[in-house]
């Protein structure tokens, strides 16, 4: 990689003949400043070139090693420093004419930030940068610019989970023939347990929700409680910045749901817009938008992030580690497009999301624990038929960026994938036929580098999470095991019998259908033989 580029200087006052033989001095002595540290200046950096016109000096600078943003405050430190004995100071330095020289043809066709053109050309590619000013300079964008590059790079490459996705154990064959084949999503909507919203949203009656919770409070009794992570209640609204150190923002903006603040707090300024409304009876957006901020936050998406803001510049020691949290206490959100359907794939969503920190090897077995247990949980307490996968990182496919793994080390950060067999779907062999319905992952220093989460002793930490989404259990153990309790496993049916479920919601109208209600009829007296 060879960065060339022009250095501008403005000096702080007109050169006499005896400054002019100063800055030929000074010259040197910047030149001498950019191979500084390295071999040669091919390997460093070097003034190839330079000329003056009045109080503006421009400098022809060729780099090596040395990335030409650092080159040039390099030019301007050594400057400042050399002629400030004759009083002569820098007012302003600025990059123009910039490029990198990259051995290889980069594929990238997006429109980048500093980049004005890329042309590859005889298996190099060269970057032309944007005129570049003195705070751009002193911050890493150029670094970052090429890290993106390369990311972007690998990612084109590597492809997605479905490429990388490699089958870690699966269950036995439980259901042959199956026990159900209907769709429950519809069976749900039918009998009336559910109402769409709106776009990915649901409203659950009583009795779904009963059925919702139960997979909740079973997982909780089962995998969480007996493995002592305690419960806190984490934000569900999240500033900006949160999303900029967890990597969502560059990952995945395209599936976050954002939210913005009024601009003012004086209802006044809304009168001329309440008066439309009530006189229309409609709520113009456009209208609404003049009196919104700008976007300042996004809801919860992962739901960890406020675990890693918590410990966020906190000194931890050994007596205080591991931490094993996990919180429930409302919605995730995301915007899924058209991948809507059902429960399955919802813009709000609730699960139960368990979170830890530790060292290393803590949060190795901890992980270790956690999918001892889930695996007891699929295979035992609900009775189910299931698999586990090694697949990308969620936090590196969500982030924007990935890393080349060619075999899983499952004591490295990686991902875990639980996944339910639906047989509306199809055949065990098919892949469209399961459904992701949890995870679990050791992120390593993710997170704890960005936020700067840290050991009094300065020892490595590293965090891991998991998801328990509620709706998606609920539909993968209805898939195979269908709406009669009598097929349902011991440990639920005995939950029902200690909680027993409410009555369902009959109207006049509701619900629509005359076979939904005949099927609800059916549902709520087995429910009650329970």
């Amino acid at each position: 990689m060879r960065y060339r580029g022009v250095v501008k200087l403005e000096l702080s006052r007109d050169l006499t003949p005896e400054d002019l033989e100063a800055l030929e001095k000074a010259l040197g002595e910047a030149g001498l400043a950019l191979a500084k540290g390295f071999r040669s200046p091919e390997e460093g950096g070097r003034i190839v070139g330079w000329e003056r016109v009045g109080r503006v000096l421009r400098l022809s600078v060729e780099t090596g090693r040395l990335r030409i943003d650092e080159a040039s405050m390099r030019v301007k430190n050594s400057l400042e420093v050399s002629l400030g004995v004759r009083r002569i100071g820098i007012r302003s330095v600025r990059l123009e004419d910039a490029l990198v020289e990259v051995e290889g043809e980069v594929r990238v066709e997006a429109k980048l930030p500093f980049v004005k053109s890329i042309e590859r050309s005889g298996g190099r590619t060269i970057i032309h940068l944007e005129d570049l000013e003195e705070r751009d300079l002193k911050r890493p964008f150029l670094l970052r610019l090429l890290r993106l590059l390369s990311e972007k790079e690998v990612k084109a490459k590597w492809g997605g989970k479905a490429e990388h996705w490699q089958l870690i154990k699966r269950s036995r064959v439980k259901f042959d023939p199956p026990l159900f084949t209907g769709d429950p999503n519809k069976v749900l909507e039918e009998v009336g347990l559910v109402k769409r919203f709106s776009v990915g949203q649901w409203l659950y009656t009583p009795l779904a929700t009963y059925l919702l919770n139960a997979m909740r409070d079973l997982f909780l009794r089962e995998v969480v409680l007996p493995l002592g992570f305690r419960e806190a209640i984490f934000p569900k609204m999240y500033p900006l910045e949160i999303g900029l150190k967890t990597g969502h923002l560059r990952g995945t903006i395209n599936s976050m749901v954002f939210c913005s603040l009024p601009k003012t707090y004086n209802i006044e300024e809304f009168e001329e817009l309440a008066d439309y409304m009530y006189v229309t009876d409609e709520a113009p957006p456009e209208e609404l938008a003049k009196h919104l901020r700008y976007p300042e936050y996004f809801l919860c998406y992962a739901q960890c992030e406020p675990f890693y803001w918590f410990f966020g510049s906190e000194l931890l020691d050994d007596a205080s580690l591991p931490v094993k949290w996990f919180d429930r206490s409302g919605p995730s959100f995301r915007w899924e497009s058209g991948g809507i359907y059902g429960l399955e794939r919802v813009i709000e969503f609730h699960r139960v999301e368990v979170v830890w920190l530790g060292k290393p090897e803590q949060v190795v077995r901890i992980r270790d624990e956690v999918l001892k247990a889930y695996e007891r949980f699929m295979d035992e307490v609900l009775d189910l038929e299931w698999r586990t996968a090694w697949v990308t990182p969620w936090y590196y496919e969500q982030s924007g960026a990935v890393e080349r793994v060619e075999e899983f080390d499952i004591n490295r950060p990686g991902t875990i994938d639980f996944e339910l067999w639906l047989p509306y779907r199809g055949p065990r062999e098919e892949q469209k036929a399961w459904l992701e319905v949890g995870n679990v992952s050791i992120h390593g220093t993710k997170f704890t580098g960005p936020f700067r989460i840290r050991h009094n002793r300065g020892e490595t930490l590293w965090t891991g999470c998991s998801g328990f989404g509620t709706q998606r259990w609920l539909v993968a153990f209805l898939a195979q095991r269908g709406f009669d309790p009598g097929n349902w496993p011991p440990a639920l049916r005995s939950y029902l019998r200690e909680n027993p479920p409410p009555e369902p919601v009959v109207a006049i109208t509701y619900p629509k259908t005359s076979a939904g209600r005949e099927e609800l009829s059916k549902l709520t007296e087995l429910l009650r033989k329970v």
